[in-house]
């Protein structure tokens, strides 16, 4: 994890967590403050809400530029952790503006707007897969 203008993320802390374009990787900045207080790989998080700004989203659909308009609100529990770290983690969630208002479950293609935990890696968040969902076996055709 590097920190940003020597601030610090701890353990607990309430956060926003966005993919940054630009570093390739997620920042971290503080839900009170709104100041980036860190970049990282990857990050995981609890008590997850996913938050899309509907002013954002149609600000970029209209200019067709990127923007920061979507972000996971939690509480921070560690970063640069890699998937050996969180087998759990298995059921994808996406956000395209393009394609979608919300976050949504890849699975389902229903919305998701809580999640108990969250982990964020590459460009995927995932969270902690539903048993009770009957397994999907994806098709090439």
């Amino acid at each position: 994890m590097e920190y940003f203008k020597n601030r610090r993320v701890e353990v607990g802390m309430f956060v926003d967590v966005y993919f940054n374009i630009h570093h390739e990787g997620y920042s971290i900045r503080c839900s009170r403050t709104k100041k980036v207080l860190a970049r990282c790989n990857s990050v995981r998080l609890k008590d997850c809400e996913f938050r899309v700004s509907e002013k954002g989203r149609q600000r970029v659909l209209a200019s067709r530029r990127k923007a920061v308009h979507a972000y996971i609100k939690g509480t921070f529990i560690a970063a640069d952790e890699t998937m050996l770290d969180n087998p759990q983690m298995t059921q994808s969630v996406y956000y395209n503006p393009y394609k979608t208002e919300l976050f949504t479950d890849v699975r389902s293609g229903k919305p998701m707007k809580r999640a108990e935990e969250v982990f964020c890696y590459g460009r995927v968040a995932y969270v902690r897969d539903n048993p009770s969902q009957p397994e999907v076996q994806p098709t090439l055709f």
